[in-house]
């Protein structure tokens, strides 16, 4: 007897469970619904993002970027089990179960928002060669629309994120604004821990610690970014190319910051 045959005896099935980090219900009849299902799982599209840049870009930056989303989804755990707040609809597990207090997704958005503010404002300080004139003028001009465009644009993600948590029924207001609040201020300390603190006092404790982080990750991953035909230092060529020197002819360390005794 065909093994599709529905009379046939099959094997039970152990028990099951819903894998619940992508698992959202809506209510079919809105029309929002199914972008802002979407929205609310986009924080976790984030890392596939993370991903991709960390492959093509070798770069430390996108690296501690993704380790930070990391420790604010620990201390999103961690705040959870401290305020132990209900979801808003008790008893209703389809709609998540454990605890409420902070949202992680608004905590997450808020992280990015923070980060990302931060890294549009300090560009300027990242290795960017001025030589004056109307041109370079004018290429400033287009870069502070550019990146007043991009903090915009995810500052309305990120409350879409957050919106889309209230719409769906996982959390209360209180708890997205506390998760939002969260991520803001995690988001911030972070940047200038692995960011500001190392660009503008390389000399500190925090920024040696980078440097001798950012030495060995260029040995592991490559001392430049990714480039069609010729890639100047794929994975595992760092040490190589750092050895024989070809640092010098104009690669700048993966903060975008130039070391001491290069072109600045």
């Amino acid at each position: 007897m065909s093994s599709l045959d529905p009379t046939s005896a099959l094997s039970p099935l152990p028990p099951l469970k819903s894998f619940s980090l992508t698992h959202i219900l809506y209510d079919p009849t809105h029309p929002l619904s199914i972008p802002l299902t979407l929205l609310s799982l986009s924080p976790i599209f984030l890392f596939v993002s993370y991903f991709t840049l960390l492959i093509f870009t070798r770069r430390l930056t996108i690296l501690l970027l993704a380790v930070g989303q990391i420790g604010n989804e620990v201390l999103s755990w961690i705040l959870k089990r401290l305020f132990k707040g209900e979801r808003p609809y008790i008893g209703w597990g389809e709609v998540g179960t454990g605890y409420g207090m902070p949202s992680s997704h608004s905590q997450a958005a808020g992280f990015l928002v923070a980060w990302g503010t931060g890294y549009a404002l300090t560009l300027a300080k990242r290795g960017v060669r001025r030589n004056g004139g109307i041109v370079e003028m004018k290429k400033d001009v287009v870069r502070r629309w550019r990146n007043g465009i991009y903090v915009l644009g995810l500052v309305i993600w990120s409350l879409g994120v957050s919106y889309s948590r209230w719409h769906l029924h996982y959390h209360t207001p209180i708890q997205i604004v506390a998760g939002y609040g969260a991520g803001l201020i995690a988001g911030s300390a972070y940047f200038a821990i692995t960011e500001y603190i190392p660009i503008h006092h390389p000399d500190s404790l925090v920024g040696r610690i980078r440097l001798g982080i950012e030495n060995v990750w260029e040995g592991i991953g490559g001392a430049g970014g990714w480039e069609l035909g010729d890639a100047p230092g794929g994975w595992g060529e760092g040490w190589l190319i750092l050895g024989s020197g070809e640092e010098a002819t104009g690669m700048k360390t993966s903060n975008g910051v130039r070391r001491k005794g290069k072109e600045q």
